[in-house]
C-alpha cells in the first residue's frame, strides 16, 4: 500500500512539473543565421555526413540543419529519407530536388524503422551523379554531436525530425536533449517537423522534460512541393505565435504562386513578427541558392537562410555586418494593365527581377470612360544590396 501511494504521488508530481505554457519571452538570434542545409555543405560532400559539416564550417556557416531518422534498434542517425517508397524519397534517389554532390540510393525497400542500424548502413547508401557508390559513413546523431555540437562557430543546430510516429516523441526529446545537456549545448538545439501532430507531440515531450515547448516548430513546405489549403493567406509567424513555435521556417514550396507568392508570405510574416511584443519568432527561409533571392530575403528581414551556397551567403552576411553593404530600396509604378496581362497573372513585379516584389496592387481605368476600373496597376518595391562608398 505504501509503495502504491508513493507511485501515485510521484505520478502527481510528474504531471504538476510538466509545463505546456508558452514562454512569455522568445529571443532573437544573436547574428544572421547562415544555415548549412542537410548537415552542412552538401555540394562538397554527401549530405548529412561529418564531411559535409566540416566543409560547411570551412565555408562560414554559423548554424546547421540536420535530418534524422530512427532504426528498429532505436539508433538515431542522420538521414533524410526513412521510407524508400515515399514519393519524395524516390524522386531524391533519382537526383530530383537535390543540389548536392550525392543522392541517396536504397538497396532495400524496407523503411528504417524495420531495419537495425547495422543493416541500414549496408542498405542505405550515397552515390554520385554517375551512380558510383561513395565511401561515406552514415553517422549517428550522438556521433555527430560529439564531433561538432560544441563547436563555438555553431549558434543554432536545427534538427529536422523525419518521423511522424507521435509515440516516439518522448524518446527522441530525451535522446537529443540528454546528449546536448551532457555536452553543454542545449541552448543551440531546435526541433523541426513537417507534421502538425508530431510537432505537437514533440512540444508535449519537451514540456514533460521541463524544457520550453517553443523549441519544436512546424515548418511550412517541403523539398518537393506543398499546398496551403484555406481562404486565409498563409502567415507562418501568426501560426508560430498561436502554436508557440520559436521559429517560422518557410520553404519556397509553401507558395503556390512561385517566387512572387513566396515574397508575399515572407513580407506578411516579417510585419507580423515585428508587431508581436515579447516573443521574437525567427523567420528562416529554405533552401535558397540564388544570389538575388538571398539579397531580397536579407533586406526583407528574414533571420536566416538554409542554403547550399554557404560561402556566398556568408559573404553577404559579413559584408552587411561590417557596413560594406547596405540594403537599398527603389519604387516604381506600372502602367494600367489588363487583368489577364501575363505580368498581372504571372510573376508580377518580380518579372522586373528577383529583387522586385509587389508593394501594392490597385484597380485602375484601362481607358478614359472605364468607370468600373477594370485594369490593374502594380506598385513595385525593390530591395537589394548596394555598396557603401
Amino acid at each position: 500500500m505504501f509503495v502504491l501511494l508513493c507511485v501515485y504521488l510521484l505520478s502527481i508530481t510528474d504531471v504538476r512539473t510538466q509545463t505546456l505554457t508558452c514562454p512569455t519571452t522568445i529571443n532573437k538570434p544573436d547574428n544572421f543565421l547562415v544555415i548549412g542545409g542537410s548537415g552542412g555543405d552538401s555540394t562538397a560532400a554527401c549530405e548529412n555526413t561529418a564531411a559535409a559539416t566540416s566543409a560547411g564550417l570551412a565555408a562560414g556557416m554559423n548554424s546547421v540543419e540536420l535530418d534524422i531518422s530512427l532504426s528498429k534498434d532505436q539508433v538515431v542517425f542522420l538521414w533524410n529519407d526513412p521510407n524508400p517508397l515515399d514519393p519524395e524519397a524516390i524522386g531524391r534517389s533519382q537526383g530530383l530536388f537535390l543540389n548536392g554532390l550525392c543522392r541517396p540510393l536504397f538497396k532495400s525497400i524496407l523503411p528504417a524503422r524495420d531495419m537495425v542500424y547495422s543493416l541500414i548502413k549496408k542498405n542505405y547508401i550515397y552515390v554520385n551523379s554517375s551512380g558510383i557508390e561513395q565511401a561515406t559513413v552514415i553517422p549517428t546523431l550522438a556521433e555527430w554531436m560529439d564531433q561538432f555540437a560544441a563547436n563555438s562557430q555553431l549558434e543554432r543546430i536545427y534538427i529536422d525530425v523525419k518521423l511522424v510516429d507521435i509515440s516516439l516523441a518522448d524518446f527522441l526529446v530525451n535522446h537529443i536533449f540528454d546528449k546536448s545537456s551532457a555536452l553543454g549545448v542545449s541552448s543551440k538545439i531546435r526541433l523541426f517537423s513537417s507534421d502538425y501532430s508530431m510537432t505537437a507531440a514533440l512540444q508535449t515531450a519537451l514540456g514533460r522534460k521541463g524544457l520550453s515547448i517553443s523549441l519544436a516548430s512546424l515548418y511550412f513546405g517541403s523539398s518537393a512541393a506543398s499546398f496551403h489549403i484555406g481562404s486565409v493567406p498563409l502567415n507562418p509567424v501568426s501560426e508560430a505565435v498561436t502554436d508557440c513555435y520559436d521559429t517560422a521556417a518557410v520553404s519556397r514550396t509553401a507558395s503556390q504562386a512561385g517566387w512572387r507568392g513566396y515574397q508575399d508570405i515572407i513580407t506578411r510574416s516579417v510585419v507580423t513578427r515585428n508587431s508581436t511584443e515579447g516573443r521574437y519568432h525567427s523567420i528562416i527561409s529554405w533552401k535558397v541558392n540564388s544570389v538575388e533571392k538571398m539579397a531580397w530575403l536579407i533586406c526583407a528581414g528574414v533571420d536566416g537562410i538554409i542554403t547550399d551556397e554557404i560561402s556566398i551567403l556568408n559573404s553577404f552576411s559579413m559584408k552587411k555586418k561590417l557596413g560594406l553593404l547596405t540594403c537599398c530600396t527603389e519604387l516604381t509604378t506600372s502602367h494600367c494593365m489588363s487583368r489577364i496581362d501575363p505580368v498581372v497573372v504571372g510573376a508580377g513585379c518580380s518579372s522586373q527581377g528577383l529583387t522586385w516584389a509587389d508593394l501594392e496592387v490597385n484597380q485602375c481605368p484601362l481607358f478614359n470612360l472605364d468607370i468600373l476600373y477594370s485594369g490593374i496597376r502594380l506598385t513595385c518595391k525593390r530591395q537589394h544590396f548596394c555598396a557603401i562608398s
